[in-house]
């Protein structure tokens, strides 16, 4: 058994990846909902991305615990990559415990259709469904399955801040309606999932910022693109301030920790284990 292994009540992960968000945007905006969840559970504004800084790039290492120079996405094309070096997939870990994992994002273009659903076998998904454009919409296309999936993971994945900040720039007037927009969706989600629950995990984070370079952009080193806001909350968890030295990487890790299942060798970051604080470590 590893020398990091804690006995968990954790079942259940709801993972909701709020693209683009910028930890600013929390205040700037007065995203309730989020600032809400942050204080009520484990959380930092400091936490770092991946490098490059680009969705493609962090949401591969989200759902195999591995840094993109292994995982093979290291550019915002969409296409399958080449691994450099034994990549375990989050959802296939799962599946070894005959547990799920189901994935929520909005629609993809026709012509990526076919390669989407290719992805998401590779990656051993029980369950893809790209449906609707904004958080509401992707959530309402999970509502279903967030009532009667228990156990294993449950990811959505919201684009709404991402695409105005592309479209109109970082901190603009129509990215602090798209961030509302999923500040809005995350209330809806948390209503829905009882905090109190030691057996579910909620887990929100971006997976990069923007306007640091480019006013338009996020693939630069500058602090306002790599910086991102994890949040950890449910019955389990200790509200903390989780401090800096975080990384997304550290989700999938958490992951698979909270549901007691080690980690591949290939995952590069580590079991947020002190947001766990309740729980008494195992014999």
């Amino acid at each position: 058994m590893p020398a990091d292994y804690r006995s968990s009540p954790v079942r259940r992960v709801v993972l909701v990846v709020l693209d683009g968000l910028r930890p600013d945007a929390i205040s700037r905006f007065h995203l309730h909902r989020v600032a809400s969840l942050a204080r009520r559970g484990a959380s930092t504004f400091r936490a770092q991305t991946v490098t490059p800084s680009i969705t493609p790039c962090a949401m591969a290492s989200l759902l195999t615990g591995a840094a993109p120079e292994r995982h093979g996405i290291q550019s915002e094309h969409f296409h399958i990559p080449r691994p450099r070096g034994p990549v375990h997939p989050i959802a296939k870990e799962l599946a070894k415990h005959s547990l799920p994992a189901s994935f929520f994002m909005p629609r993809v273009p026709f012509l990526m259709r076919g390669i989407a659903a290719r992805i998401s076998t590779m990656l051993g998904l029980s369950e893809f469904r790209n449906q609707g454009n904004e958080a509401g919409e992707v959530l309402a296309a999970a509502r279903s399955t967030l009532e009667s999936q228990r156990r294993g993971l449950i990811m959505l994945h919201w684009l709404d801040a991402d695409r105005a900040g592309h479209d109109h720039g970082w901190m603009s007037p129509e990215y602090g309606i798209a961030a509302a927009r999923m500040d809005d969706a995350l209330g809806e989600l948390t209503d829905a999932v009882d905090l109190n629950d030691p057996t579910t995990l909620v887990i929100a984070l971006a997976d990069h910022g923007g306007g640091g370079g480019t006013l338009k952009h996020h693939d630069s080193s500058h602090p306002l693109d790599t910086t991102i806001p994890i949040m950890l909350a449910g019955g389990a968890i200790m509200p903390c301030d989780l401090g800096a030295g975080v990384s997304l990487t550290d989700v999938p890790a958490t992951i698979l920790w909270a549901l007691g299942i080690a980690r591949p060798e290939s995952y590069v970051g580590r079991p947020l284990m002190q947001a766990f604080a309740k729980l008494p470590m195992a014999a």
